[in-house]
């Protein structure tokens, strides 16, 4: 397996700076502080390899790994220009689960570390030292694997000069990370010390199982998190961001079918008016039944919603209380109390 980074400029212009790379504090890299759970730590306080994990490991996608067709195709992302021409806002998040997840409108991406970017970084945590019987089960490893699959993902986002403006207008991007600096690290990363571009196989052999997948639909990982684990499961962004939006989504699917059952019992009622089809006995039978089907089926339907509303409300209730009461006695503290 190759080591080391997969490139091999200067990317960020450090030597020409007079700052060697060894010299650089890699803890100025890293975020400010970490949440753990629901707790805030320093980030020196926290071991780099939780960290790295936190930062390049997306696994609450690779624990549904086998059912992401159902989300996406395994194909790279489409560039930035042509996420914004179809209408797709760029909307930033840390959450490695969520890069390059999009629902109507918005597209979902995690910013390129700068630690990323150095060369010695890539040496230190993101090579495997450990020889190769043991390589198919290390962390050092599996975050190289992450690490690689990411930028590539940015490699088939960044494509054209205007994707890197929009790039770094969202900040996705370093700023020392100048146009010719990342065509060279593309060049560079697709060839990886080679006179031609990797073949696929070699290129994605090297990369996480996540991001053989490029962009992945919200809503069916909303989907198959809740089949796969509960569904009650708040991992991944929920179609539905409110119970308002639950509501009107679902009381207006309600109303547009209740209009097309209208419209057929108009037609049939207009069918038994005439005097070919008022004798038709098969024709009466179905007009029955269609019409015992259009009061049955509203009513149970708007009966399901307020089940499933009654149920998603009391359960986020209990555990929001259960959650609270469980923190108090974690601090140590009571503040309702007076």
């Amino acid at each position: 397996m190759p080591s080391g980074a997969p490139f091999s400029s200067d990317l960020l212009g450090l030597e020409g700076g007079g700052v060697k790379e060894e010299a650089i504090d890699f803890s100025d890299l890293l975020p400010a502080s970490v949440r753990q759970i629901a707790d805030l730590r320093a980030q020196d306080d926290i071991p780099i390899e939780e960290l790295l994990e936190q930062e390049l490991d997306p696994a609450q996608l690779h624990q549904i790994i086998r059912h992401l067709w159902l989300a996406g195709r395994p194909v790279p992302p489409r560039p930035l220009h042509f996420q914004v021409l179809i209408g797709r806002e760029v909307a930033v998040s840390e959450q490695m689960s969520l890069h390059c997840v999009w629902s109507p409108g918005r597209i979902i991406l995690k910013p390129i570390p700068r630690f990323l970017f150095r060369q010695h970084f890539w040496r230190e945590h993101l090579e495997c030292h450990c020889g190769v019987e043991c390589q198919s089960k290390t962390s050092h490893l599996h975050l190289r694997q992450c690490a690689l699959g990411f930028l590539l993902s940015y490699v088939a986002l960044i494509a054209h000069e205007s994707d890197y403006s929009i790039a770094r207008a969202k900040g996705l991007i370093p700023e020392e990370v100048t146009w010719p600096v990342w065509r060279r690290f593309v060049r560079e990363f697709l060839r990886r010390g080679g006179s031609s571009s990797l073949r696929p196989e070699q290129l994605y052999a090297e990369v996480a199982p996540r991001f053989i997948y490029g962009e992945l639909r919200a809503n069916r990982l909303a989907m198959i998190d809740k089949v796969c684990n509960s569904p009650f499961s708040t991992r991944f962004l929920s179609h539905w961001a409110s119970y308002e939006a639950f509501l009107t989504e679902n009381s207006s699917a309600i109303i547009a079918a209740t209009a097309w059952i209208l419209l057929v019992l108009s037609a049939m009622q207009l069918g038994l008016e005439t005097e070919y089809l008022s004798e038709d006995g098969t024709f009466q039978a179905v007009s029955w039944g269609f019409t015992v089907f259009s009061i049955i089926a509203p009513m149970s339907a708007v009966c399901l919603i307020l089940i499933v509303f009654a149920t998603a409300f009391i359960y986020n209730l209990l555990r929001t209380r259960r959650g609270e009461l469980e923190r108090a006695r974690y601090l140590r503290r009571e503040w309702r109390k007076g």
